[in-house]
């Protein structure tokens, strides 16, 4: 796979959450199956993922090999309140902050997606492992939420 059909990869599986977060009712988001996180939790989630891969991205591009700061998606729920956020929000967040980043990466040169960041457990890794790693993340969310639905 090239950086272009990455690109179009980001760009389809965020689509893709997006639309199907959108076709869950409201009185199903804060339902969820016994062990498993709500629509609301996997919505508010990959919204976070949404900020923490852009920030990744921006480093990698603006930044000489930039540490990559990993997150605990166990200590997000908590920590960030999701029972107390929107979903709307969190929805409306993805939405502008994937266009955000699907515009600095459709404008990264060939010579930006093999720029190097460090990651504490994977070591090098390129703008392009970076955004593969965010589509793959986001594409597992998007099984989970439609899985998700009672």
């Amino acid at each position: 796979m090239d950086n272009h059909e990455l690109l179009k990869k980001y760009r389809s599986t965020s689509l893709a959450f997006i639309q199907a977060a959108g076709e869950i009712k409201p009185s199903s988001f804060n339902l969820a199956k016994e062990g498993e996180w709500s629509p609301a939790f996997v919505i508010h989630h990959v919204a976070d993922a949404e900020v923490q891969f852009g920030v990744r991205y921006a480093n990698a591009l603006a930044e000489d090999n930039p540490q990559v700061i990993p997150f605990d998606e166990e200590k997000f729920p908590s920590a960030l309140q999701y029972q107390n956020r929107s979903v709307e929000a969190s929805l409306n967040a993805m939405t502008a902050l994937h266009a955000m980043n699907y515009e600095i990466l459709k404008n990264a040169t060939d010579a930006d997606w093999q720029r190097v960041s460090t990651h504490p457990q994977r070591g090098t890794v390129t703008l392009f492992d970076l955004v593969s790693l965010g589509t793959d993340h986001t594409a597992g969310h998007v099984t989970q939420l439609k899985n998700s639905v009672i």
